[in-house]
């Protein structure tokens, strides 16, 4: 039905109802966006699964999907003048809904927000108006949102890589700071990792480095053909050994772990980063402790150790630059696409539970135009 929007609940670990919900009426301050497509990420996995216990994104139930892109089919006359947008434009969201007044928020850390409220994994679809994240038809924006314009001649498949490049921006470029001329290991070759390498090509790094395991063959081959200067198999040869010879003793300049559930890239960043170097800790280790670490080493090397969460306003602005500028070579990240009645697949996929032949790199949720 026109008035009705289509929506896939997860209303129990690895359980999905197709749900019908009416389109909420929209007053001056707030709007409605016919979601395009929504990317997924290795949270909507852990979500899934259930993995999320004991942590703020133990909602339930939940309509998830926190990367979300589509056109404004509805907006106040207020919020189109905050945003700066008009009905029928494209858009792409940020995940955060910010409060806008903690201390965090004053002083422009919005993905550290006290209230930290998060399309697709913090609002239960039980709170009206009920649309709450991505894996739907339409979504609700309240008046805290975060919009940006995009750029209406994309591909959908290419935007889509919004929110991953986004994070790539800010881990590397931004808490990274990697620049020209530097050197740069990334630890983990998922769609972060890999789109960092996009990130760090484009500022002129003049070594670029993937790690990745035997799982991670097809992935390092892409790393390799979005510019990565060197791939190392660690199931296969000492990633800091080999890092050694690339740099004639010196070490990288920043070394940035993306990998996902491992710790054991972190004790190897640590020999492996130059002195006075920088290690950015991106990637979630599910609660554990990393054993074999010599705090001595950080301190005697002087090295930087940073973590990073999320991305803000001026990521995603540079992610949409640099998403326009290589969207041919980006493509080939693109490598599956569902509709909202399959999103119990697509979520599998990623979690490498259902394999079709093609390694799934970036999958994302697509609604046809309408």
């Amino acid at each position: 039905m026109a008035d009705m929007a289509q929506a896939a609940v997860l209303t129990e670990p690895r359980t999905f109802d197709y749900r019908e919900y009416p389109l909420p009426d929209i007053g001056p301050e707030d709007g409605l966006l016919r979601v395009e497509a929504g990317g997924l990420c290795g949270t909507d996995y852990e979500q899934y699964c259930g993995h999320l216990t004991g942590t703020p994104w133990d909602v339930w139930p939940v309509i998830p999907g926190h990367e979300i892109m589509g056109w404004i089919d509805k907006v106040g006359s207020e919020a189109a003048r905050r945003w700066g947008i008009k009905e029928g434009d494209r858009v792409v969201v940020e995940a955060n809904i910010p409060c806008g007044q903690c201390f965090q928020c004053q002083i422009g850390r919005v993905s550290l927000c006290e209230v930290n409220d998060v399309f697709g994994l913090r609002i239960p679809v039980d709170q009206a108006p009920h649309l709450w994240g991505g894996y739907a038809s339409h979504m609700y924006l309240p008046s805290r949102s975060i919009l940006h314009r995009a750029p209406a001649s994309t591909p959908t498949d290419v935007l889509s890589l919004f929110n991953p490049m986004s994070n790539a921006v800010r881990w590397a470029l931004e808490r990274g700071q990697v620049s020209i001329g530097q050197s740069l290991l990334i630890a983990g070759p998922g769609q972060r990792g890999l789109l960092s390498v996009v990130c760090a090509r484009a500022v002129g790094a003049s070594l670029i480095v993937v790690t990745g395991t035997s799982a991670d063959a097809e992935r390092l081959k892409v790393a390799k053909n979005l510019g990565a200067h060197e791939v190392i198999n660690v199931d296969e040869e000492d990633p800091v050994e080999r890092v050694a010879a690339l740099t004639g003793g010196r070490g990288m300049d920043v070394v940035l772990d993306v990998s996902a559930g491992s710790v054991e890239p972190i004790v190897q960043a640590v020999d492996m980063v130059r002195v006075g170097g920088t290690i950015v800790l991106a990637g979630l280790k599910h609660g554990k402790t990393v054993d074999g670490l010599q705090p001595d080493k950080i301190v005697i090397k002087e090295l930087n150790v940073v973590g990073a969460l999320s991305s803000g306003w001026t990521a995603y602005d540079t992610a949409l630059s640099i998403i326009q500028d290589n969207e041919e070579e980006l493509k080939q990240l693109c490598t599956h696409a569902y509709p909202v009645s399959e999103a119990e697949k697509a979520v599998q996929v990623l979690g490498r539970e259902f394999i079709d032949g093609h390694e799934a790199i970036h999958i994302h949720i697509e609604n046809p135009v309408a």
